[in-house]
């Protein structure tokens, strides 16, 4: 009898120890999958990251609705032009494919973590853009941090007033969704005239002779030439534009800006700054 009683006890606590193996795993695949889906809160998102060095940036965009996502988008937009990627301007088709192809993947699943980063190849820049940019917007959603647009959609431009050593500056400032998407500022000659440029190595450095001074060599302007390292012996002032073009697209403006980011080129960054400001004026 006592056999009896000892055998039933340890298939009771053997049946128990199962259920409450069932249960546990059941209560962590629900907490993984509340995890990966947070509730959302109801509005328009967009997020924009910081250009990369060839001047490309991600770009993604969502609609939220009664929890839901409604819409969305991610591209990946040039820095100049503030155009996104298409089969007209990049010539990596392989890339394309990645992006429309993730696109559809979020449309149809709404869920990052069940993403088949696989299912094209190539591109694994992208991919690593998509996952993180995406993410973030994800948490914007979660947190309620809506956006509404900054500026009205177009093509806005702004001109120095007067030249400067035979050079006019401009800027030309796209804008789409309400938000900066593209920053293009250059020199102009307003006259043909003498000038003199850097020489450089193969690898685009310039060239130090024994004085230890940068090599020059004269060259001839055309009026209508656009100032670049062909005919301008200042670099310092081509890595200025390309700085503050890319923070005047992330920021949205010229408001905190690090003025400090590149140095030698206090002039070209003022007048840069200042004609981005007079742009973004007809934008609002």
């Amino acid at each position: 009898m006592k056999k009896f009683i000892s055998l039933s006890l340890i298939l009771a606590l053997l049946v128990f120890s199962g259920c409450s193996k069932v249960t546990d795993n059941q209560a962590a695949n629900t907490n993984k999958e509340s995890s990966s889906t947070q509730e959302l809160k109801d509005g328009d998102y967009l997020i924009k990251m910081p250009a990369n060095d060839h001047g490309i940036y991600s770009l993604s965009t969502m609609k939220v609705e009664n929890g839901k996502i409604t819409d969305f988008d991610y591209n990946e937009y040039f820095s100049q032009t503030g155009e996104a990627k298409n089969e007209n301007n990049y010539e990596y088709k392989e890339g394309l494919e990645v992006i429309k192809n993730l696109n559809q993947q979020f449309t149809d699943k709404k869920n990052l973590d069940n993403i088949d980063y696989d299912a094209v190849s190539g591109a694994t820049s992208t991919k690593s853009s998509f996952k993180d940019t995406v993410g973030k917007l994800l948490e914007k959603a979660e947190k309620g941090e809506t956006y509404s647009p900054v500026y009205k959609d177009g093509v806005y431009e702004a001109k120095a007033s007067e030249p400067n050593h035979g050079w006019l500056s401009q800027i030309k400032i796209v804008v789409k969704n309400g938000t900066v998407t593209g920053v293009d500022f250059h020199d102009v000659a307003v006259e043909d005239m003498d000038g003199t440029k850097a020489v450089l190595d193969k690898d685009g450095k310039p060239v130090v002779g024994d004085d230890n001074k940068q090599k020059t060599e004269t060259v001839k302007i055309k009026k209508g030439d656009i100032k670049s390292t062909e005919n301008y012996e200042h670099l310092p002032a081509f890595d200025t534009i390309t700085e503050f073009q890319k923070q005047i697209i992330y920021n949205d403006g010229v408001e905190n800006l690090k003025l400090d980011a590149v140095s030698g080129a206090t002039s070209t960054r003022d007048t840069m700054i200042e004609l981005a400001k007079e742009a973004l004026k007809q934008a609002k």
